[in-house]
């Protein structure tokens, strides 16, 4: 068990999505206890849209997905030289086919997000 633990705060901000959690918790008992859980509900449900948008972005920008794409003329160029200048195919062929890297800022806001959705579907049940 503490090994899964120090694995888990190596790869997420563990702080945050317990506290996520936790708060998740409070508005969950209170939309139950109070006749306004549908606006609750809506509000988890959106937040947690925006935390796994964040998370997607995280992962777009890490992709290279423009790479190989642009090569601009270099300052005292010639046309012919520019033309010669071939894309290095094995170069951008290696860099496109890494795997797919997500941060810890990433991956925490995924759970985070992940969290706030379960508890708007549990709220509306």
């Amino acid at each position: 068990m503490e090994k899964y633990m120090q694995w888990l705060k190596q790869k997420i901000y563990f702080k945050s999505v317990s506290a996520t959690l936790l708060i998740t918790i409070i508005i969950l008992v209170v939309a139950k206890l109070t006749v306004c859980g549908v606006l609750l509900s809506n509000i988890l449900f959106t937040s947690g849209l925006l935390l796994i948008c964040i998370s997607i972005i995280d992962v777009l920008l890490r992709a290279h997905l423009l790479a190989g794409w642009f090569r601009h003329k270099k300052k005292g160029e010639t046309d012919e030289e520019y033309r010669k200048n071939k894309i290095k195919v094995n170069e951008v062929g290696s860099l496109k086919n890494m795997p797919v890297q997500s941060s810890k800022f990433g991956r925490s806001c995924l759970a985070a997000g992940s969290i706030l959705i379960l508890g708007a579907i549990l709220i509306t049940i």
